[in-house]
């Protein structure tokens, strides 16, 4: 750990701070004894790189990454791995008798004569982040270690582990082959129930020159938790593709497939499996769809209370279109699959084309897309209009087609929820005319537009107050006088979050309904900032400000409000 006071010194010297943010770094430092470098890079003022950079030309030493450097591998004998971690520290060479290490504070004599000590060599420091240090700790060191480690942890639930309809033959030999290998088995198992515990949402196993990189993404980050044994990749490939029903022999094309499991609790998950052949192998990605995580009540997804009441509302009506829109990963599925949740009725008739269809429900008709055979969602569509439907969800409008099939079903009374790519609610009128719709049809079909983000929440057990600076209330775009008051926070780090400081993630939405005087601009082609105006000045509140109002709730943090909005 650096040296607080003299760091931050050196970096308000290198312009990365300024004394305000020094003074709340240094404050907080003294106060909850975290690693200055760890409360930059959490309030947001820097990230790892830029500190380090700084650093390094102010102390005039070389920045490295390790995990990128080509690693003499014999100079691992003279640095212990308990004391590589210890002092996070990595060797990078030798050169006769001098030693080339990589650290986080390079003007630590204390660990350099330590370090002098136990090697018999002379030290020349080199810079680099915590984080890649750490990584190359993992990558060269650990990959065995944690290898039994993950093996033992399994053991003991391993009793309890059931693949739900796994293909019983998978060829002769490759079946003798992992009956052999029951560590690869025990292996796999205990990669998807630690991502399981974890909360992430996938899996990612990934193969290089000379290992194999895992990691979990867990409240949309991903996180590398620790290397294959590089002997082990095309048995655990193997192992996965068995389980999803994958053709083993191919190794030259994508597949997809598909897992259901019973875990040792009882609980049953799904897990979606694509393979992709890279230069070093092939690499899988597992999707975890635990319905036991999946929250369909609107009012716990995050909506604020106006907004809620408003989105209620239109989803109700009997017919019309309302679209959710927002990037991958910003959770328009859940609030997709939480409408159609609450609409769910034996009178009402619902049916969905989704892709994929990531979690089934009772009474609901869903239809899996496939594009390979015809089956496209302008093809879904129009099937579904001979089917008698009440209400269409629609997975995604990508073309012309399908919105122009989507509108012709709103307009001849069925109500159709879908999503769009768009950066706000506003601007997808605009979209929907770029597709060739004309504005009467947008005008007289849409209902609701509801643009979302999803924010990181702060973890509970490590919530830390601090006061902003007046740089943060400036990017923010609050006054002095509108701050007056609150209380921000961030998360320290600790063993329940991951030393990440966040814990889950919540939603933050911009609801626009579409008014009649919205009606009447759209048929008048005005520009969508004037729409955006008159839809502020009728109640909506902007996606900014929902994630002001979370952050002065305590949610979420100052960073996590800059990174999933944009204020015009």
């Amino acid at each position: 750990m650096m040296n607080g006071k003299r760091t931050v010194d050196m970096l308000v010297r290198a312009k990365l701070l300024t004394p305000e943010q020094a003074q709340l770094v240094l404050t907080e430092h003294q106060r909850t004894k975290t690693d200055v470098t760890t409360i930059i890079t959490r309030l947001g003022i820097a990230t790892e790189d830029d500190i380090v950079k700084a650093l390094g030309q102010i102390y005039k030493i070389p920045v490295i990454d390790p995990t990128t450097e080509k690693i003499d591998e014999n100079v691992l004998k003279y640095i212990p791995v308990d004391v590589a971690r210890k002092y996070k520290i990595f060797p990078i060479s030798k050169r006769g008798r001098v030693l080339t290490i990589a650290m986080t504070d390079p003007t630590n004599y204390n660990i350099i004569d330590n370090l002098k000590f136990i090697t018999g060599f002379e030290i020349e420091p080199v810079l680099a982040t915590e984080t890649s240090i750490m990584r190359a700790i993992d990558q060269y060191y650990g990959a065995e270690d944690r290898l039994k480690e993950l093996l033992e942890s399994v053991k003991e639930a391993e009793s309890g582990i059931e693949v739900v309809e796994e293909e019983e033959e998978a060829g002769p030999e490759t079946a003798a082959a992992l009956i052999e290998e029951a560590p690869v088995v025990r292996l796999v198992n205990g990669l998807i129930i630690e991502a399981v515990k974890r909360r992430a949402s996938d899996i990612h196993i990934e193969p290089y020159e000379k290992y194999v990189r895992v990691r979990y993404r867990i409240d949309g980050v991903l996180h590398e938790i620790m290397p294959i044994p590089y002997r082990l990749k095309d048995a655990v490939v193997s192992r996965i593709k068995v389980m999803s029903r994958l053709d083993i022999a191919e190794r030259r094309l994508p597949q997809d497939g598909h897992i259901k499991m019973k875990l040792p609790d009882g609980r049953k998950i799904d897990l979606r499996v694509s393979t992709l052949p890279t230069l070093f192998g092939e690499k899988v990605v597992m999707r975890i769809l635990d319905k036991s995580n999946l929250r369909l009540d609107l009012a716990k997804l995050g909506m604020e209370k106006e907004a809620l009441e408003v989105f209620l509302e239109a989803i109700e009506r009997p017919y019309g279109i309302i679209l959710v829109t927002g990037p991958t990963g910003s959770g328009k599925t859940t609030t997709l699959y939480s409408a159609i949740s609450k609409l769910n009725k034996p009178e009402v008739n619902i049916m969905t084309a989704e892709d994929p269809v990531e979690y089934d429900f009772p009474g609901i008709n869903q239809v899996q897309i496939r594009e390979d055979i015809g089956l496209t969602f302008a093809a879904a569509l129009r099937a579904f209009l001979r089917q008698d439907p009440d209400i269409i969800l629609v997975g995604e409008i990508r073309d012309t087609e399908t919105a122009e099939i989507a509108i012709r079903a709103a307009l001849t009374g069925h109500l159709v929820l879908s999503t769009l790519h768009t950066n706000d609610a506003p601007s997808t009128i605009s979209r929907l005319i770029d597709m060739g719709i004309p504005p009467y049809l947008v005008a007289a079909s849409l209902n609701l537009i509801v643009a979302q983000r999803l924010v990181k929440v702060i973890c509970p057990n490590c919530k830390t107050p601090y006061h902003p600076t007046k740089e943060d209330l400036l990017k923010l775009g609050i006054t002095q006088e509108e701050f007056a008051g609150a209380t921000v926070y961030y998360g320290r780090g600790c063993n329940m979050c991951n030393n990440t400081g966040y814990r889950g993630r919540t939603g933050v939405y911009e609801v626009m309904k579409i008014t009649p005087e919205i009606r009447e601009m759209i048929l008048r082609n005005e520009p969508i900032h004037k729409i955006k105006q008159k839809a502020i000045e009728q109640g909506m509140i902007t996606l900014r400000e929902a994630a002001i109002r979370k952050l002065l709730a305590g949610k979420t943090t100052i960073s996590e409000v800059l990174k999933a909005t944009v204020e015009d």
